[in-house]
């Protein structure tokens, strides 16, 4: 659902479970399918599929509010507003 990273490690928040690695954000999120995963902050990377809502400062992931920094803010909402009209 979302991967937060903490220095040289990342958390990857599936829907059962969390997962912790030795890796860092950035290196993890060349991995990932563009497509599908946004970078939204220094320290989130969310799966656009499991968004339930948005607003100008937040992403909720079920119980979870990920807040969107201010570098990554414009490309996000393009991005993700863009990819809702794509897929109806």
């Amino acid at each position: 659902m979302f991967i937060e990273g903490l220095k040289d490690y990342v958390i990857i928040q599936t829907e059962s479970k969390k997962v912790l690695t030795a890796m860092n954000i950035k290196t993890i999120h060349a991995q990932l399918p563009e497509k599908t995963f946004t970078r939204v902050s220094k320290s989130f990377i969310v799966n656009t599929d499991h968004i339930i809502s948005v607003d100008t400062h937040s992403i909720y992931i079920k119980d979870e509010e990920i807040p969107v920094g201010s570098n990554f803010k414009d490309e996000f909402f393009e991005k993700f507003i863009a990819g809702k009209v794509i897929k109806k």
